[in-house]
């Protein structure tokens, strides 16, 4: 491309032709966000094609340094750059009303505020299918299926994937309607680094999956959603026993006659203490802590009562013997108890339990790049902390989420978003109708949901649907991490529904037609009308809220110029505008001043900080 000066809208359509002709060739956006050396922690200004946007990074948006901050309380400004890389770290995106609400606050109540989560479990999901397709139970529409068991193999197939499919729409309901808190963003957590695949579990060959996967898909969910903020160690336990992870990770078929490692292998390698130096375990371990695990069964399946019960003669009853690791610890035959001296023999190994777990939080909240600074006053610190507070979560996020490091610099708009934060955090921020005009319509609710579930599924992430026991790699994949969320198609389906977004579409589902358009206007009234009025002022503050790193005075002016006053050079331009509109909202005022904010707004969000955090 040399130095040809393109559009975004033209680069993604010279993309496309080019990867048509060589599908090898590199992809020019991906460049912008892939590091490809290490020199300390860096951010830069990721400039937007347009040129006279952005120009040349300066200073005010590059920082190269070698971060040697730790766990001292935060003691630096406390304002609106802070709060929302608080928020958007804690939850999806922001919404204008929780920035004010933690304004009035200092950072210790806003911090305790985000992790004071409501327990209160949310409505459950129901019957939204039942028009195109009756519950094959007779359960009505609108009613609550969770506790709604079918008694045979051979019927309730279609309406188990009826609501293994609302099971996801309304997982990222939630995430649309999420509270203040640190909640839905915890649950997602817990959830991305314990997995469990809907679609596989309900294609299990176990009894009965095949009619009941749903219900037991949304209890594993509720688990998390529940312990939020809980015991890790408990959590665990509870897990270890989870219908739905006895299905997924396959420990309903291991018996002393045919031991099965796959569960034994995740939750030491994946769920406890990792792969990384510290953990020396072996291969004789895992087929040792198969031998533990062997017993356990899901029964019940078909009735409202399903549980995984202990039973013996599918146990294996010979000494367990574990290695030096483990400090030879023999684990002797005492039938269901010995899955709790497993777990404590884990957990006695708290130095690499808890440094990994606090590995994997630091990863998925901060940064994915842990060096020997970060290490020593970041994780080893926390994981202490850990273990002196019983492997309580609460203490561990109230730690971190108050810290120094987590509002140093070096950790802010470094961050590539996924594509929940992405798009769940644009609609949330900018106000969009995630949820219908008529609540009681659910079909046309759960078809709305499902419609951005589907959407960030073609982005790699979607509620429900996890690639492997690993997770999504962003989380976890060394050296790219965050890198893989962006690709030549990824990237192109971000800034798409974006641009949907702001030009508008209907979804009609059901009798009810929902408008999805950002209402450009309306969000810019949140400001003064001072601010407004000002261009200078508007473009900062639009800036200063959906992008993580402040732009030049340059940038800012070119993007003034080439937005709010269509090419023109005095800022009465746009002044006189806004003005006319106050006094006078008539259609063609607002078009003028709609046109010009809707082109601010999709300026600032198609640069590429916009898909940092």
């Amino acid at each position: 491309m040399g130095n040809i000066t393109l559009t975004r809208r033209a680069l993604f359509t010279k993309l496309l032709k080019r990867l048509l002709v060589n599908a090898q060739e590199k992809d020019p956006l991906f460049e912008k966000y892939s590091r490809k050396i290490y020199n300390g922690r860096r951010y830069s200004s990721l400039t937007n094609p347009k040129k006279e946007v952005t120009g040349k990074p300066g200073s005010e948006t590059e920082r190269v340094t070698n971060v040697t901050s730790g766990l001292a309380p935060y003691t630096g400004t406390w304002s609106t750059p802070e709060i929302l890389h608080l928020l958007r770290r804690t939850g999806y995106g922001f919404k204008k009303s929780d920035v004010d609400i933690l304004l009035g606050l200092s950072m210790t109540q806003a911090v305790d505020l985000i992790l004071n989560v409501d327990n209160t479990p949310p409505a459950p999901p129901v019957n939204h299918y039942n028009n195109e397709k009756p519950d094959e139970n007779g359960l009505p529409y609108g009613a609550d299926w969770t506790n709604d068991a079918f008694a045979t193999n051979d019927l309730g197939g279609d309406t188990n994937s009826n609501r293994t499919s609302g099971l996801s729409s309304w997982s990222l309901g939630l995430a649309f309607n999420q509270d203040i808190t640190i909640r839905e963003k915890m649950t997602l957590f817990w959830y991305h680094f314990i997995p469990v695949d809907f679609e596989f579990v309900k294609q299990s060959s176990n009894e009965f999956c095949n009619t009941n996967s749903a219900r037991i898909c949304y209890k594993y969910m509720k688990m998390f959603r529940d312990n939020a903020t809980g015991n890790y160690k408990s959590l665990i336990r509870n897990m270890a026993t989870q219908p739905a992870m006895m299905f997924y990770l396959n420990n309903q078929a291991n018996t002393k006659s045919a031991p099965d490692e796959n569960f034994a292998r995740e939750i030491m390698e994946l769920f406890t203490l990792g792969k990384e130096d510290g953990s020396q375990y072996g291969e004789p371990d895992v087929i040792q802590a198969a031998k533990v695990l062997t017993g356990w069964r899901v029964q019940n399946l078909n009735t409202t009562s399903e549980a995984t019960n202990f039973v013996d003669r599918l146990h294996d009853t010979s000494t367990k013997r574990f290695s030096s690791f483990f400090n030879n610890t023999a684990i002797a035959n005492t039938g269901a108890a010995e899955l709790d001296l497993f777990i404590d023999m884990i957990f006695s190994k708290s130095k690499v339990v808890s440094e990994y777990i606090c590995r994997r939080l630091y990863r998925f909240f901060v940064y994915y790049d842990i060096d020997a600074n970060i290490e020593a006053n970041v994780i080893v610190p926390l994981a202490q902390h850990f273990v002196t507070n019983n492997w309580n979560i609460l203490p561990v996020l109230d730690k971190l989420f108050k810290s120094e490091h987590f509002y140093d610099m070096a950790n802010r708009g470094v961050y590539i978003k996924s594509p929940l934060d992405v798009i769940v955090g644009t609609m949330r921020t900018f106000n969009l109708n995630y949820n219908v005009a008529d609540a009681s319509n659910y079909e046309a609710q759960y078809n709305l949901w499902n419609t951005f579930n589907y959407a960030m599924y073609d982005m790699q992430q979607a509620m429900g649907s996890i690639p492997n026991v690993a997770g999504w790699q962003a989380f976890y994949q060394k050296p790219s991490f965050h890198e893989y969320w962006i690709n030549s198609n990824s990237i192109q389906r971000r800034y798409g529904l974006i641009e949907y977004l702001f030009y508008g579409f209907d979804i009609e589902k059901n009798g009810l037609t929902t408008r999805m358009e950002v209402d450009v206007v309306a969000f810019v009234k949140q400001f003064p009308n001072a601010t407004c009025q000002d261009p200078n002022l508007l473009v900062s503050e639009c800036i200063s809220y959906l992008l993580p790193i402040d732009l030049s005075l340059n940038a800012k002016n070119a993007i003034k110029t080439q937005t709010l006053l269509t090419g023109q050079d005095s800022d009465h331009y746009w002044s006189n505008a806004w003005k006319s509109y106050q006094s006078n909202p008539n259609e063609m005022s607002e078009s003028i001043v709609k046109t010009r904010i809707r082109s601010l707004l999709l300026t600032i969000v198609e640069l590429a900080e916009y898909q940092l955090m």
